[in-house]
């Protein structure tokens, strides 16, 4: 755990510099629309240990966890072109082995690290408006940001694969010999797991209030993001469309935003999203760089396919993290490395953007 808390008069000035700094990122990653406080306040140690404790009490809430329980169906007609992209991608390069899935399942090694963050404590002021009436309100707060390594696998069930028939010899220039695999063009039938190291980073963020003497939570992000391997790699995911058939609620990535903007934070009482017990839920829609794309929800460790006949059913109230996912097609059907018939375990490169979106459900 790094908390953030100086801890001698030497170090006041150097810890104001970078409680400034931290501040200024806080605002333009969050977007939480607050007046900066006059002077900086220095948490005791008191309020660290209680601060360190309020985030204990609610590490569930922020740890990214949808582990499935076992290998669930998926979409074996594949979504977008791929059907016909992928007849085209064997015919023009037998030098790659590609297979289909009818199924699979993530699992999230989340016993395996820890949840990590750090805090900025400060006394803000915010402003209240009130038909012609402005006020300014003190807040004892602290702003937290969360991160998590995840390590995990994705495992998919192959029902069909390209064969690998023999290796082929290459001359590009003399004294220069090339080995490349050649695998069938046709598909055969199989039932084989393939697995695919699943590894990526979670940011989440949350604000815990003072009041009475005691830190509770006050806000929370309006959601996670985990990019893996890395953001450059992982799609970029820009607006989702979240609807209940009476409204659509626009799910965007910027803070900057009127919609619900993932890296701002919301009241938990007052501010989230609300929808009731019994709706149905559904993803329009995305804004996405990729077109050729798996997407799914999960919710409550079920997962739902992106089609309009998947609805997502609210069935308990409380708040809830509604998981959306999109991979990269290739993910699914393209294998690197050794053959399968070579015994190989881990075939190529998970890559995915996973926003956890929180969700108020009410009776």
């Amino acid at each position: 755990m790094k908390l953030s808390t100086a801890t001698s008069r030497s170090g006041r000035l150097a810890a104001a510099t970078v409680l400034g700094l931290g501040l200024l990122l806080a605002a333009g990653w969050f977007g939480c629309g607050r007046v900066p406080p006059a002077g900086f306040w220095e948490p005791s140690a008191e309020d660290s240990a209680a601060i360190d404790a309020a985030v204990q009490a609610h590490k569930t809430m922020f740890k990214t966890s949808f582990n499935e329980l076992g290998f669930l169906a998926c979409d074996t007609l594949m979504p977008g072109t791929t059907a016909t992209r992928l007849r085209s991608e064997i015919a023009e390069n037998p030098f790659k082995q590609r297979y289909r899935t009818d199924s699979l399942e993530h699992r999230f090694f989340t016993d395996s690290f820890d949840l990590e963050y750090s805090f900025i404590a400060s006394i803000d002021t915010l402003m209240e408006v009130n038909g012609a009436e402005t006020t300014y309100v003190q807040e004892t707060t602290a702003t937290v940001t969360l991160v998590e390594s995840i390590p995990g696998v994705l495992r998919m069930h192959a029902f069909r694969y390209t064969r690998f028939l023999r290796d082929t010899l290459f001359f590009p220039a003399p004294g220069e010999t090339l080995r490349l695999q050649f695998y069938d063009t046709l598909f055969s039938d199989t039932s084989m797991v393939v697995e695919k190291s699943l590894y990526g980073t979670t940011t989440d963020g949350a604000v815990l209030r003072k009041s009475a003497g005691a830190w509770s939570l006050w806000k929370v992000a309006g959601g996670s993001r985990f990019y893996a391997p890395t953001p450059d790699d992982a799609p970029y995911l820009a607006y989702l469309y979240l609807t209940n058939g009476e409204r659509e609620d626009t799910m965007q990535l910027r803070p900057d935003t009127l919609q619900q903007g993932i890296q701002r934070f919301y009241d938990i009482e007052d501010e989230l999203p609300v929808y009731k017990v019994g709706d149905s839920l559904r993803v329009r829609s995305i804004a996405t760089t990729v077109l050729d794309a798996a997407n799914y929800s999960y919710l409550d460790r079920k997962r739902y396919e992106f089609r309009a006949s998947d609805k997502i059913y609210l069935a308990e109230p409380g708040l809830h993290r509604l998981y959306f996912e999109q991979l990269p097609i290739e993910v699914l059907y393209e294998a690197s490395g050794k053959p399968f018939e070579q015994g190989a375990e881990n075939e190529g490169q998970y890559r995915s953007v996973i926003w956890g979106m929180m969700l108020k459900v009410e009776e």
